[in-house]
This record gives structure tokens, sequence and C-alpha cells, in this order.
């Protein structure tokens, strides 16, 4: 299931058992982070979570507005209100993890989402590698770091490097994954690009959880259709972007969102396509 921090119930549940002996130390080290940053929640890990025996981190940059925001949950969980964990719910589910073996958290674990909606700055990156480290003490069980996105990408480049962590990581056979956020913005793709996408970051969990000792679900042969013509895209292009123009900017607008929504090799057929059909002209 997904999305089930929209029931309040469920939610309440949650926060009731935030001490419970799987996620007590790791909720106790959000209390202390908070206490060290005044101001700035933390939130907790969901106790669905079995976080004292996982194996695998997951790394994004920093808590979203349904995890710490106003309205949010007060936890990291794939089952908060938004897109982004209910994709990585279904990742858990199509290569066999399961809650007792992996567990969230994030480059800078203090919430600055309405600050830095777009990306954090390398301070802050810098600023989240001791809570991480500290993460990584209270589970020793850990030998897989997935990080999503470019965030937790810098963060586990400086983490690692012998200037910081290194040799840490080395002496606990530590590795880490990159792969693609699971926020919608990162997976505003056309199909097949998006199940494409979505199936190459199962693909790194596979990976990790091949490292970290577990068996992974075996992946399941993608039903592609026949790439699309030249102007079988510049068709569908037309009958998809029309109805939705008016004004000159909402116009360039639209069509540069569209055009971000196609895979490179699309994009170079419609160009080729357009291009073609101007020159002939």
């Amino acid at each position: 299931m997904t999305r089930r921090m929209a029931d309040l119930a469920f939610r309440d549940d949650q926060m009731s058992r935030i001490r419970e002996p799987q996620v007590d130390s790791i909720n106790t080290l959000c209390d202390q982070l908070m206490e060290e940053l005044p101001g700035f929640s933390v939130p907790y890990i969901a106790p669905h979570y079995g976080a004292s025996t996982a194996v695998i981190l997951a790394l994004s940059s920093n808590p979203g507005p349904q995890a710490s925001g106003a309205k949010g949950s007060g936890m990291l969980s794939r089952e908060n209100n938004d897109g982004s964990a209910a994709r990585m719910g279904v990742i858990y589910e199509t290569v066999g993890l399961t809650d007792d073996q992996i567990m969230p958290w994030n480059a800078y674990p203090w919430h600055v989402h309405e600050t830095h909606p777009n990306g954090l700055p390398n301070n802050l990156i810098d600023d989240g590698l001791g809570a991480l480290k500290r993460v990584l003490d209270l589970h020793p069980n850990i030998q897989a770091i997935v990080a999503h996105g470019g965030d937790a990408h810098r963060s586990v480049k400086q983490f690692l490097s012998k200037k910081r962590f290194g040799d840490y990581a080395d002496d606990r056979g530590l590795k880490a994954w990159r792969t693609r956020h699971t926020s919608n913005r990162a997976f505003m793709l056309r199909e097949p690009e998006k199940s494409i996408a979505l199936e190459s970051v199962c693909d790194v969990y596979r990976d990790a959880m091949q490292h970290a000792g577990l068996t992974p679900l075996t992946a399941r042969p993608l039903r592609l259709p026949p790439p699309q013509t030249g102007p079988e895209l510049r068709l569908l292009a037309r009958a998809e972007l029309l109805p939705q123009l008016s004004g000159e900017s909402e116009r360039q607008d639209r069509i540069a969102k569209y055009v971000r929504s196609m895979s490179a090799d699309r994009s170079r057929r419609l160009l080729t396509e357009l291009l073609s059909r101007d020159l002939s002209s």
C-alpha cells in the first residue's frame, strides 16, 4: 500500500510508536539534531521501518513538505502522501525489499525545503555529513547506500572521499549507488521512457541488495512498443499541444515542458522531422 499517511488514524498510530525499540536510537538522534539546530525540524523515522535491522540506506536530499512541512506527517516514510514516497514504495515492492531491510535518510536532515526547493548549496551538503556518519554508527548492519538525485549524489561522493570518511566506509564494506530521484519532477517523462527510468532505479536497488546479502526479485522484461517515427512524433505533439496553447508566453512554456518530458532519442527524431519538413518546404 502507499500514501497511508493521508489516513489520520494511521499517521497518529505511527507517531505514537516512534519510541519502539527498532527506531528508538535513530529517533533519539533526530531529537539531538533538532536540539543542535533550534528552529529546524528533523522528521522521525516511521516505526513501520525496522531501522535497527536495515542493511540499505535510501538517501535523498532534504525532507519534503509531506514529511516535515506544516501539513506533513512528521516522519520519513514511503507511506507519506506524495508521489515521491509512493514511487519509492512501488520500487521496494518490485525488487522485494521489506521495511525491515531499508531505512530512509536525507543528505541534509533538517527541514529547509521552503528556502531550498531546487537543491542544496554545498555548505548544507557538507553540514549533513556528520549526521550521516552518526546514522551509520547507530546502524552497523547497513552495507549499502542508494543515493537519489544530485544532492544525495554529492553527499555520498564527499562522504566516501579519503578526506572525509572513505577509510571508515572501506573498513565496514560500505558501498554507494547513485540513481534518479523519485520525485514527480524527475519522472516527468512520457512512456515508455517513464517505465524505463523506473526499472533503471529498480536495477540499482537489485545491485545494492546483492551487495548487502539479499536476494532481489527478478526483473520482468519490459514490453516496449516499437520506436515512433518522426512523422508520428510530430502528429502526437500537435494533437497534445494544440488544445492547450493560448498566449505566446504560455505557448513557449508548454512546448518547453513537452520537449523536456521526452527522451533524448525521441526529441532528436522529432527535431529531425521538423527540420526535414522545414528544409523541404
